[in-house]
């Protein structure tokens, strides 16, 4: 007989890609996950993963048991959100998604506020980018997002919070910094600091800047991109030309050196939501995290004017 367990323990394995690692995350000893999952390859009589890989692998027949085993554990938690959702509890574990150009400036907000007001939940957070959160959705690896939108995938349900606009972040050394309001026509590419491949915020920079960023187009002896908006904050006030920041980061910036500006209005901005799989059930805990967010947000956040707001698309 399969067990829920079981089905838990293999597709720990296959994540982690260790015994010993998916063991930890499951709160149980090496010993007791190897001996299920041994239990369980012996009752199909075939091997679901091969020892001898490191990381550890499954086997061709495995990969199709473990895909399974994860639409079936995605039934069965669909079924506990729907039992949640009609009792109207929130309450168990959740494991959100966070893109790194949201966790650091979004998650301090709200994550108090949230834990006070609901604490049965267990919420297992992960900072990753937009397409790795996607495929988590899609495989039940996570059950929410925070990220940009929109992201144009009929498997996904947006929850739209607010739009964050953007600003220009120049030195002091920059042409730029005599300005009072920019207009998207001025900035030069060969002066932007962007973010690395991947972040859907680099791609709403290039966007903003009406450009496609290659090594041909940027004509000056210093290029650099970074995964952090604090690193090019850092070194905007070193000198180096701007960067573009949302509206949350300007947190990580220090006034004195360096200038922030506005953009002329219409303001360029991104859309920020929660997302879930469109089979994702417990509506209950997705209206609490929504009402958290949107409680711990700045007021100018909720109060702006969409019609001077103009969001960027990063697709």
């Amino acid at each position: 007989m399969i067990t829920v367990t079981q089905l838990e323990y293999i597709a720990a394995v296959e994540k982690a890609g260790s015994f010993r690692r998916a063991a930890k995350a499951c709160h149980v000893t090496q010993p007791t996950l190897s001996m299920q999952i041994q239990k369980l390859e012996d009752y199909f009589g075939v091997l679901i993963f091969d020892r001898a890989q490191q990381p550890i692998q499954s086997t061709p027949i495995g990969r199709k048991i473990v895909e399974q085993a994860r639409i079936a554990l995605s039934e069965i938690h669909r079924i506990t959100a729907i039992i949640h959702t009609a009792k109207d509890s929130i309450e168990g574990k959740v494991r959100l998604g966070v893109i790194p150009t949201l966790a650091p400036y979004v998650l301090p907000l709200f994550l108090n506020n949230f834990c006070t007001r609901h604490p049965k939940v267990n919420l297992e957070i992960e900072e990753t980018k937009t397409e790795a959160i996607v495929i988590a959705l899609q495989r039940d690896r996570l059950d929410i997002g925070l990220l940009a939108t929109p992201l144009l995938e009929s498997s996904i349900k947006e929850h739209p919070l607010f739009i964050e606009p953007f600003y220009v972040y120049a030195s002091h050394e920059s042409p730029l910094s005599s300005e009072v309001a920019i207009s998207e026509e001025h900035l030069k590419k060969e002066q932007i600091l962007l973010l690395t491949e991947g972040h859907c915020l680099r791609e709403q920079m290039v966007r903003i800047c009406r450009y496609r960023h290659s090594k041909r187009q940027i004509q000056t002896n210093f290029e650099f991109a970074s995964g952090s908006i604090e690193t090019l904050c850092r070194l905007v006030e070193k000198g180096h030309g701007y960067t573009i920041v949302p509206h949350l980061a300007r947190s990580c910036i220090v006034p004195r050196l360096g200038k922030i500006i506005p953009f002329s209005a219409p303001y360029p901005s991104r859309e920020v939501s929660l997302v879930t799989h469109q089979s994702f059930a417990h509506d209950a805990l997705v209206r609490a995290l929504i009402a958290s967010i949107k409680d711990s947000l700045p007021s100018e956040l909720t109060r702006s004017n969409p019609s001077l707001l103009k969001p960027i698309p990063f697709r």
